[in-house]
């Protein structure tokens, strides 16, 4: 009855062994329910959520069937390409990282339904060089295939539920968006998910003019995990220079700088003090080697005095005194 169920479960896969010109092989530790069985290492030609098919030996052509239950544990052995992706992602280098992802994504097919698979794995960092990337739309276009029901790890799955933000920022739902980041600002999220939520958010607050609101939101994604998800904090930074840059009481601000009309105690000020900080943090770390745009460049004028003098005695530090040896 136990094979016969498990011939069964493999009717389903669409490529067998058989049927593939170049047989899929993915080297496994089986760990035995049994401590006295210890462990077996063999090789995957197959998968599905529940059930394996896989070779004693690499070189055999046959193959034994078995329950995903009858032992502790699988352990998958990771990919060189896979391992190779991961450094490239955390690298920053998000095109590079996609192709390779892909490439794990279709060898490891095969095997996809089983838990946290190196073919699920790599689907999901692929749709994350997809959101870094800003290619909203091929992101979109991914999760109407994606399966999730292989990834187990909380922080991948409530990023899959961020992604509702993400496709109403591409679609400019702007009123949803605001509702959705709301509701979700006030849940508890690691950093760089609380950076994404506060600039979704920043960008609904935009799209339903209320500029004013939307600053404190970018404030929060460019602190939120600080600065670490430069692909969030660079154009929350930029939201945050163009909101000031159009507001009319930080242009008389400006415009009034060092006059006696000057008033140090009005909210135009205290923002342009703000736009000018966050200028001078864009060009020393957020812009991530990116220039700051021209057009912000005249808020770098108005830099907080102690600003100032922290930098001057930063770059311009005396040389140390080097006495000369007594002669002898």
């Amino acid at each position: 009855m136990k094979i016969l169920s498990l011939i069964v479960l493999f009717s389903a896969f669409v490529l067998t062994t058989q049927a593939q010109e170049t047989v899929f092989l993915a080297p496994v530790l089986l760990v035995k329910k049994e401590k006295e069985d210890g462990f077996q290492k063999v090789w995957l030609t197959a998968a599905t959520k529940t059930a394996i098919r896989y070779r004693e030996l690499e070189a055999s052509d046959t193959t034994k069937d078995a329950r995903i239950s009858d032992f502790r544990s699988i352990y998958i052995y990771e990919p060189r390409e896979y391992a190779t992706a991961i450094d490239l992602y955390q690298a920053r280098k998000y095109k590079e990282a996609k192709q390779m992802f892909t490439t794990v994504k279709e060898r490891y097919k095969p095997i996809l339904p089983m838990e946290n698979s190196p073919a699920a794995m790599a689907t999901f960092y692929e749709m994350e060089c997809m959101r870094k990337l800003g290619d909203l739309d091929g992101l979109a276009a991914a999760l109407q295939t994606f399966i999730k029901d292989p990834l187990t790890r909380e922080t991948q799955l409530r990023q899959l539920e961020l992604y509702v933000l993400w496709d109403a920022v591409r679609t400019k739902s702007w009123d949803r968006l605001e509702i959705l980041a709301r509701e979700r600002a006030a849940t508890p999220m690691p950093g760089d998910q609380r950076a994404q939520v506060a600039y979704c958010h920043g960008l609904a607050l935009e799209g339903v003019n209320r500029p004013k609101e939307a600053l404190f939101a970018y404030s929060i994604a460019t602190t939120a995990d600080a600065g670490a998800s430069e692909e969030i904090a660079r154009p929350a930074a930029l939201r945050i220079l163009a909101i000031h840059n159009a507001d009319p009481e930080v242009k008389n601000a400006m415009k009034v700088w060092g006059t006696p009309d000057e008033n140090k105690n009005s909210k135009g000020h205290s923002d342009l003090k703000e736009a000018a900080a966050v200028a001078k943090l864009f060009e020393m770390s957020l812009g991530a080697g990116t220039p700051l745009p021209a057009e912000y460049k005249a808020f770098l004028k108005y830099l907080d005095p102690a600003v100032k003098t922290a930098k001057a005695e930063k770059t311009e530090k005396p040389a140390e005194k080097v006495e000369k040896p007594a002669e002898k």
